[in-house]
């Protein structure tokens, strides 16, 4: 319980001023003391040494009664301003001392008021009192409160997004495209899947050659250029050595039918877009979102991933050099996802 508080035993006194209008008297006295010190070493130094060395003296000593009389007017300057305070001080006690004569008769009349009160009266009164008081302290902290708030520096917000220990896609993952602000969606899994289907029925072109290079699609805007190879394999045995041919993906690109495919990304972030409407036949506990991005979109790479996160999907980066197409083969990497 806080205790109670008079507001009339509160009010400011003159004490604390007081202190230090004497100080200050106290400093003006010792600088006069050192002036004056500092005077008469100046006279004694520019004295002549003898009768002989007064005419080559003459202007030293003129120096040094400049000097004195520059001294003197600032001894005279603070004798002044000496008596000024002396005339503040005593105009201050005197302020002081009918401060404190109304407050004790204030306090007296407070006191008479009361006793004329009855019980249940006084402690209406002390409560209205104490109320006052608080009001008034009240009135103190906010006030304090609102020069902090003031001298308080701005905060700089800055927004970040977790980023846990990257872990390797091996679920459900579909690929988009970002370049030139524009977003698009890369039918990867369809061209993989046409490509396991057209694949065995090219193999007779390596009887003659050692690899080649075709063509499929196009997939949803996208062409995809494979590459397949004759590779021979030799093993030992107890007979000899065995060879044998295989065939193999040497590697594979996926080409835009054109570099406006895709939506600009505020449009594709909007509802009824169409990566809205990708995103909505997967869900986002068993998808992953990789995004090939170029260098020029590198700074909208965040927005995206910013709104992949808040509809709870991980999202894996592929940084690509300007002009280079997307594309993958046996020896690549998977996507790593955050």
């Amino acid at each position: 319980m806080r205790p109670k508080v008079d507001p009339i035993e509160n009010a400011p006194g003159q004490d604390s001023f007081s202190d230090v209008v004497t100080n200050l008297v106290a400093v003006l006295i010792i600088m006069v003391t050192v002036v004056g010190v500092r005077a008469k070493d100046a006279l004694l130094d520019a004295a002549p040494a003898s009768a002989n060395s007064t005419a080559e003296q003459a202007p030293d000593v003129k120096a040094a009664q400049a000097a004195f009389a520059g001294v003197q007017a600032d001894i005279h300057q603070l004798s002044k301003t000496i008596s000024n305070q002396d005339i503040e001080i005593a105009y201050r006690r005197e302020e002081r001392d009918r401060i404190q004569l109304l407050v004790a008769a204030v306090k007296e009349a407070l006191a008479e008021r009361r006793g004329k009160l009855n019980d249940s009266q006084q402690s209406q009164f002390d409560a209205q009192r104490n109320l006052i008081a608080a009001r008034s302290e009240l009135g103190e902290l906010e006030r304090a409160s609102a020069v902090l708030q003031d001298s308080e520096p701005p905060t700089a917000v800055i927004e970040h997004l977790p980023t846990p220990m990257a872990k390797t896609v091996f679920g459900k993952e579909l690929h988009f495209r970002l370049k030139d602000g524009r977003l698009s969606y890369v039918p990867w899994d369809e061209l993989v899947e046409q490509l396991k289907q057209e694949a065995p029925h090219k193999i007779w072109r390596l009887k003659e050659e050692s690899e080649f290079t075709e063509t499929l699609g196009p997939v949803q805007g996208f062409w995809m250029q494979y590459t397949l190879k004759r590779t021979e394999h030799t093993t030992p045995t107890k007979v000899g050595v065995s060879v044998q041919t295989r065939v193999e993906l040497d590697r594979f690109v996926l080409v835009p039918v054109t570099e406006e495919a895709g939506e600009p990304l505020d449009a594709a972030l909007g509802d009824g877009s169409e990566f809205q409407s990708i995103l909505a036949q997967h869900r986002p506990a068993e998808t992953t979102i990789t995004v090939w991005v170029y260098p020029d979109s590198y700074g909208q790479f965040r927005t995206i991933k910013q709104a992949l996160y808040g509809k709870g999907y991980l999202t894996a980066s592929r940084p690509l050099p300007a002009g280079h197409p997307i594309g993958g083969s046996p020896n690549g990497t998977r996507s790593a996802a955050e």
